[in-house]
C-alpha cells in the first residue's frame, strides 16, 4: 500500500497539530484541507502545503484521499462523519467523538455500514507514562485496585469562551470542563480501571458568564472492579495546574501529571523500575492548564495518527476506535445526569 493520503476538515486551533503530525509520519501525506472560512484553510496551508476547499464534499471526492481528520467543533462531527463514511473515507476524529452517545452511535453505524475505520483522538494514552501504567496493570503489579482519581484544575479566560460562538454551548461543545477539557483524564481512568458502576456528582458555573455548561464539577465513582475514585474538574481555577491522574492499589501506586510520571512506587521492586524512573522526565504532551493550544506538543498526536495509519495499512482496528471513544462520553453524560437529578446514577 502506498502512502495514505489524508485530508483535514476544520482548520481551527487544533488543525496545525494534526497537520504537523501527518507530515512527520513516513507513510502519510497531507493532500487537502477544508474550512468554511477560506482564510483559515489558506493560513494552515502556508505552513503545510495542501489543496484548499471551502466545501468538504469537494475534498471527499478526491481519489487520493483515503482518510480524514475531523477537527470541526464537537457537535458538527456526526453529519460530516456520515458523509465521509459514505464517500469511503476512514475517519479520525478529535475528542470528544461527538457531544453525546446517541450521536456517536450514528457515526459508528455509518462507518460499520460503509466498512471504513473510525478512530478517536486520545493522545494521552500514547505518552510514555500512561503506557507504563497500563503495562504494570496488565502484569498485576498494582495488586487489587483501590482508588483511581482524576484532577483537572485548569483556567480558561472569559475571552476563551467568547472566541467562538460554539464554545460553551450544549449543542456544539456538549459540556464544559469535563466534556471539553477533562475528557482526556477521564479516558485514562477508564483505560486503567475499566467500567464505572455508579456515579454521584455535582456541577456548577462559578467563574464565567454567557455559557450553558459547567466550569466546576466533582464526581464520586465506583468502578465495576470494586475500586472507588473521584473526578474533579474546573476551568475557573487561577492560574491552572497540571492535570493529574492517580492509580492506587494494594501493591503499588503511580501518579501522572500531564501524562508524565511523577510517582512510581511498588511494594515489590522489578528490574524495569530503574529504567522507568530514569525516564520519568520524558514528557511528550505539554500542558493545557492555562492555555488550550500554544503549549501543546504534537508528539502524542503523531504517535496516535501513526497507529491509525498503520491500522489502515494492516487492515485492523486502530488502538482507540469509535466504541472505545464512546466510553468517556457515556461516563460524562452519567455525571451530568447525576448532577441534574441530585441522585446516584447507575451505568
Amino acid at each position: 500500500m502506498s502512502d495514505v493520503g489524508m485530508g483535514i476538515i476544520g482548520c481551527g486551533a487544533i488543525a496545525p497539530i494534526h497537520a504537523q503530525s501527518i507530515v512527520d509520519i513516513q507513510d502519510a501525506k497531507l493532500v487537502a484541507v477544508s474550512d468554511v472560512v477560506e482564510e483559515s484553510a489558506r493560513k494552515l496551508t502556508e505552513r503545510f502545503p495542501a489543496a484548499v476547499y471551502t466545501d468538504y464534499h469537494e475534498l471527499l471526492k478526491r481519489d487520493d484521499i483515503q482518510a480524514v481528520s475531523l477537527c470541526v467543533p464537537s457537535g458538527m462531527r456526526a453529519e460530516i462523519a456520515e458523509a465521509c463514511a459514505k464517500a469511503g473515507k476512514h475517519i479520525l476524529a478529535e475528542k470528544p467523538l461527538e457531544v453525546n452517545s446517541e450521536r456517536i452511535d450514528r457515526v459508528i453505524k455509518a462507518v460499520d455500514a460503509a466498512g471504513v475505520r473510525l478512530g478517536c483522538i486520545f493522545q494521552y494514552r500514547f505518552a510514555d507514562g500512561p503506557a507504563q501504567i497500563r503495562k504494570a496493570l496488565d502484569s498485576g503489579r498494582f495488586g487489587r485496585l483501590v482508588l483511581g482519581d482524576a484532577y483537572i484544575k485548569w483556567y480558561r479566560s472569559q475571552e476563551y469562551y467568547n472566541s467562538g460562538a460554539w464554545r460553551g454551548t450544549r449543542k456544539l461543545d456538549g459540556g464544559g470542563c469535563l466534556m471539553n477539557q477533562g475528557i482526556h483524564q477521564i479516558d485514562l481512568l477508564l483505560w486503567f480501571f475499566g467500567p464505572v458502576k455508579t456515579v454521584t456528582a455535582q456541577t456548577a458555573l462559578v467563574g464565567h458568564t454567557g455559557i450553558e455548561v459547567e466550569d466546576l464539577a466533582c464526581a464520586m465513582l465506583t468502578f465495576e472492579n470494586g475500586a472507588m475514585g473521584v473526578v474533579e474538574g474546573s476551568t475557573a481555577i487561577w492560574p491552572g495546574h497540571p492535570a493529574r491522574v492517580e492509580v492506587h492499589g494494594t501493591e503499588g501506586s503511580a501518579v501522572l501529571e500531564d501524562g508524565e510520571l511523577k510517582s512510581w512506587s511498588f511494594k515489590t521492586e522489578a528490574p524495569e523500575d530503574a529504567a522507568v524512573l530514569s525516564g520519568m522526565k520524558g514528557a511528550v504532551l505539554g500542558s493545557g492548564a492555562s492555555d488550550p493550544i500554544s503549549s501543546l506538543k504534537h508528539e502524542g498526536h503523531r504517535r496516535q495518527i501513526e497507529d491509525f495509519i498503520h491500522a489502515l495499512r494492516d487492515n485492523r482496528e486502530p488502538a482507540i476506535d469509535g466504541r472505545e471513544g464512546r466510553r468517556s462520553v457515556e461516563l460524562i453524560e452519567a455525571i451530568y445526569r447525576s448532577a441534574e437529578s441530585g441522585k446516584t446514577v447507575t451505568l
